[in-house]
């Protein structure tokens, strides 16, 4: 089946889009690259092409060979807070806007916040049945949620508290162990309002003056997470303003990319992983891209790779 698929199905790059999207997904630990980038076309989710890794070197000789006509009909680009694509981009696509995905710098700062708690979690660790342990250690999901989300209403019985308590109940409670962790969570819950609005909200607010007092926010706690927030907001300013940007009724984000890496991921588990790079490029295009096919003439190019040569085999005799 594997050699049929090989002679038949070769899956060609598609012509880059007005708005591309560039994520990454993990791959195998025994290939060269243990991390592909994947390239969609936001607005109609389309898999453009898997580069073999998205290192500074491969990416940029993948970009090199596209034509340059086609690249200047990229408008905007958004990826994660790699450091890899400021250059590149500067250098093969300086008419386009970068954008940062927000649901990256969200998940940064949920990431750093969680720092926060274990790092205040090991103060209690002397007495792990303490009842600040126990919260911290098993109720951290909360802190990690938006305050709209908390419930205030329902009590449902806690076996750390022993009594019945509301969502909100134990984020008081867990707000209240250390002064760190309050001032983290805040700055935390300002970015979210700053971050989550619509598409009138930001025609109406200047949104330059939130993210800088945001950032101010971050780096007056004088909490040690909350700085090296405060420096990559920053580092990204302009980036992370840029995606404010809506396109046929939809914020731009890497959104399709997440999606389509759950996919790649069942794709490769229901394999028991893949180590042809090329065989797996063309397997998740062929299925994750609606009208890919496969062509009558037979490709003659080998991707199957030639193994390593069994030795002798000897029977032992008793």
């Amino acid at each position: 089946v594997m050699d049929i698929f090989d002679t038949f199905v070769r899956i060609k790059r598609h012509p880059l889009p007005r708005v591309l999207l560039i994520d990454e997904f993990h791959f195998s630990r025994s290939s060269k690259y243990q991390y592909p980038a994947i390239l969609m076309n936001f607005e109609n989710n389309l898999i453009i092409d898997i580069v073999e890794s998205r290192t500074h070197d491969v990416m940029s000789n993948y970009f090199f060979k596209i034509d340059s006509n086609e690249r200047k009909k990229v408008e905007y680009i958004c990826t994660d807070m790699s450091f890899i694509f400021k250059p590149l981009l500067k250098v093969y696509f300086p008419h386009s806007t970068l954008l940062i995905d927000h649901f990256h710098v969200t998940r940064l700062i949920n990431d750093q916040l969680n720092h926060t708690r274990k790092r205040i979690m090991r103060k209690y660790a002397l007495n792990k049945k303490s009842v600040e342990y126990r919260l911290l250690k098993h109720r951290y999901k909360i802190l990690l949620k938006s305050r709209n989300d908390i419930d205030y209403e329902v009590f449902r019985y806690d076996r750390i508290l022993e009594c019945h308590v509301t969502e909100n109940t134990i984020l008081e409670k867990l707000l209240s162990f250390d002064d760190e962790l309050k001032k983290a969570y805040y700055a935390k819950e300002e970015y979210l309002i700053f971050d989550q609005v619509s598409k009138e909200e930001v025609n109406n607010t200047d949104k330059r003056k939130e993210l800088n007092n945001v950032i101010r926010k971050f780096r007056y706690t004088q909490v040690e997470e909350c700085i090296h927030i405060a420096e990559t907001l920053s580092h990204w300013k302009e980036e992370i303003l840029n995606s404010f940007i809506w396109i046929n009724g939809r914020r731009i984000s890497n959104g399709p990319c997440e999606g389509k890496n759950n996919y790649v991921k069942k794709i490769l588990f229901n394999a028991n992983g893949m180590t042809n790079f090329p065989r797996a490029r063309n397997r998740i295009l062929y299925s994750q891209n609606k009208y890919e096919t496969y062509t009558m003439n037979e490709h003659t190019n080998r991707i199957k790779r030639y193994g390593k040569p069994r030795g002798n085999y000897k029977k032992n005799k008793k």
